[in-house]
């Protein structure tokens, strides 16, 4: 009787043990386990040479949607927000992010590691360094 109740003990303590080793937040939704990176991205900073490009405006976002949908998001102060749809593809492995979107007729094709929520894009624009970080809502 006494091996029976162990036996028991043990079994139970495994199956909690298993059980709230994969246990998952009941405000997760299978989109945070399986696609962690589709989230709308908020800047917090941008950068073009000296100039603050975000002290004209009121946000500037990246939103990264379903399958491979983009979508940027710009209201500057005082007008209407503008926005600009692209594409996107994400490597799991590398966690890198490459988006494909056209700015003012220009084709623009940023790549940037997605670290803890957060991607830093830069590239050359007229001789200057543009830096914009964004960081997940």
């Amino acid at each position: 009787m006494k091996f029976k109740a162990l036996c028991i003990a043990i079994t139970a303590a495994v199956v909690a043990a298993f059980v709230c080793a994969f246990t998952v937040d009941g405000d997760s939704s299978i989109k945070e386990i399986t696609h962690p990176y589709i989230n709308t991205y908020e800047c917090t900073r941008a950068t073009l040479g000296d100039a603050d490009l975000l002290e004209n405006c009121d946000h500037i976002r990246i939103v990264l949607g379903e399958g491979d949908k983009l979508e940027l998001l710009i209201k500057k102060k005082g007008e209407r927000e503008r926005r600009r749809t692209g594409k996107y593809s994400f490597n799991e492995d590398t966690r890198e992010l490459t988006a494909d979107i056209t700015i003012l007729g220009y084709p623009f094709r940023p790549r940037a590691a997605i670290e803890n929520g957060q991607f830093t894009v830069t590239t050359q624009i007229a001789a200057k360094q543009l830096v914009m970080i964004f960081e997940a809502k």
